[in-house]
């Protein structure tokens, strides 16, 4: 499970990153903002119980999905 919530946090954070350096201004701020916290929630140095830890992915998985399917205009 610790190698999945690394995966995630990194691939999150890379993808805020590339979000916010390639689209426009008023949605890839906040799409990247979104991936960041995503970001910060599936941290598995910040959640060192597995049931927490399990938890945590879970609650970034749903709140960065609804940011991935916005239209980028």
């Amino acid at each position: 499970m610790s190698i999945l919530a690394w995966t995630l946090c990194i691939a999150s954070f890379l993808g805020g990153l590339s979000v916010e350096a390639e689209i426009a201004r008023p949605l890839g701020h906040t799409l990247a903002v979104g991936l960041f916290a995503g970001s910060l929630l599936s941290c598995p140095a910040l959640w060192k119980i597995p049931p927490r830890q399990r938890a945590m992915a879970c609650v970034a998985l749903l709140l960065v999905l609804p940011l991935l399917l916005v239209p980028a205009a």
